[in-house]
């Protein structure tokens, strides 16, 4: 079962996406998305900079969708609940709503979507410094945590290379690489 409901989709399509932190996706406004650009704001928390970000054309759609189902000013909170801006509270409630309703392990928390994120760029293949800085983190440090070499990544290095005539492969005919193959370097006996 997904969530049905266009608000709450967009809401966590954000958070996953971006790898905000639920004070982060409470903070949006109205004005900090450009449809037109393909652009939104991202307000960091914890000495994170502010930076502008490329949409991604899933979440593109989803607020496209969901702007034209409301009128929102242009600094109005991007998610309201009945009583104005929607709270972390708020937020985390519908996310354990959303989790129990799927029958999802209680270890799973809306703030789990930011590692999310982290580990599936990491899988993606792209450069530890590019989930630093998508993240918002202000130290490599911090990033690190996700550095882990995760199954999939490990597959997929040891697939590139096997295809590597830098590594030698027993048994296969090497192909000169360069000037160390002609010098005997890289090649098995």
């Amino acid at each position: 079962m997904g969530v049905r409901n266009l608000r709450d989709r967009t809401l966590f399509a954000l958070i996953y996406h971006y790898g905000l932190r639920v004070g982060e996706v409470a903070l949006l406004r109205r004005e900090d998305v450009d449809l037109d650009r393909g652009r939104i704001v991202i307000k960091r928390l914890k000495g994170g900079a502010w930076t502008e970000q490329p949409l991604f054309s899933a979440t593109a759609r989803l607020l496209r969708r969901y702007l034209a189902e409301r009128d929102v000013a242009p600094n109005d909170p991007l998610f309201r609940g009945r009583l104005g801006a929607l709270k972390k509270r708020q937020i985390q409630s519908l996310f354990v709503r959303y989790r129990d309703l799927a029958g999802l392990d209680r270890r799973y928390t809306c703030h789990g979507l930011r590692h999310s994120i982290a580990t599936h760029l990491l899988d993606a293949g792209v450069a530890l410094e590019f989930v630093q800085d998508h993240l918002g983190h202000q130290s490599i440090r911090s990033t690190s945590i996700y550095a882990r070499v995760t199954h999939q990544h490990r597959v997929a290095l040891f697939r590139e290379l096997e295809r590597s005539p830098w590594i030698v492969q027993p048994g296969a005919r090497q192909k000169p690489a360069t000037t160390h193959a002609a010098s005997g370097e890289g090649s098995l006996p």
